[in-house]
């Protein structure tokens, strides 16, 4: 299922790895069950935003680094989601950021986080805003901070909401060189990412070096745990 998926998606987004970080021998599987060019965004572990203060973040941030970096070339950006009830906190932020020691889509649930001092922190750090189409939470502003955007679509989607969509993240791909956009993981989600890509690649013809990444999201990877596909558009 994974080869399959693959050879039509260029990207995946793990929502698993929220709950347990997959073990080695897995992970490996699964880099090598994907072409060159294909990544895999790993959720960071619940523990390193959803925990108390006295827990050793830092700790678990290592080694959650140490595990995923098993994928190699096909791990991408690192989604860093922060609950509702965490309010804007620099200290966390920037910590979290180093102990993690690469590049993170940093999705904020409460509009604190919406500063001009935490996009600076992430932009030091080569990280990304998620802008998160979804109904109980603010949805993040676009801005520009670094070499990759990334969308996480949440809803469901007719042709013309999705064409909103495909203009805003159109722009995001003339100004980016890797585009991550994830649908929600929903029966329908791998028809909206190929949709979503196909009408991208129409409009995309001498745009030099870009990628996009359209997917559905999963909670690993198709057949093993379930993902979603990056700029990969997919789900997750």
């Amino acid at each position: 299922m994974l080869e399959h998926y693959a050879s039509r998606l260029n990207g995946v987004e793990l929502n698993g790895s929220f709950y347990r970080t997959p073990p080695a021998t897995t992970l490996e599987r699964w880099r090598d069950g994907t072409p060159p060019g294909f990544l895999f965004c790993m959720k960071a572990n619940r523990g390193l935003t959803y925990s108390a203060d006295s827990f050793d973040r830092v700790g678990l941030a290592h080694l959650f680094t140490e595990r995923i970096s098993t994928m190699g070339d096909r791990l991408g950006p690192v989604l860093l989601q922060f609950p509702p009830v965490r309010q804007r906190n620099l200290g966390l932020l920037d910590g979290l950021l180093q102990a993690l020691d690469r590049p993170a889509a940093c999705e904020f649930r409460h509009a604190s986080w919406f500063d001009d001092s935490v996009y600076e922190a992430i932009k030091r750090h080569g990280g990304a805003m998620v802008v998160t189409d979804e109904e109980k939470w603010p949805r993040a502003p676009l801005v520009e901070l670094g070499p990759f955007a990334y969308f996480r679509l949440r809803r469901g989607y007719n042709a013309r909401s999705l064409e909103g969509w495909i203009e805003i993240v159109r722009s995001a791909v003339a100004s980016h060189q890797d585009v991550h956009v994830y649908f929600k993981h929903d029966p329908q989600a791998p028809r909206l990412a190929v949709r979503l890509r196909d009408a991208l690649d129409r409009g995309e013809a001498g745009s030099g070096p870009r990628r996009l990444r359209p997917s559905p999201a999963m909670r690993s990877a198709p057949g093993a745990a379930r993902g979603t596909p990056k700029g990969r558009s997919g789900k997750s």
